[in-house]
């Protein structure tokens, strides 16, 4: 026997339930010293304070090492 519209309409589905998420860490990520952040800060060096070119990268290298 088919079902009456009023029964299929007092069935519905109970709603959806919502994931748990999860909270994560950051983990701490080694920071890359690259050829181009080195020679961008060298060049602003040498726009301050003018002087030798290896000087300034030298001093770009120091500045821009992690601690």
């Amino acid at each position: 026997m088919p079902r009456k519209t009023t029964e299929a309409a007092a069935t519905t589905k109970s709603p959806a339930r919502k994931t748990a998420t999860r909270r994560t860490t950051k983990k701490a990520t080694e920071s890359v010293l690259s050829w181009e952040h080195v020679a961008t800060r060298a060049y602003y060096i040498h726009l301050e304070t003018g002087g030798a070119a290896v000087d300034n990268w030298l001093q770009a290298e120091r500045e821009l090492q992690p601690v």
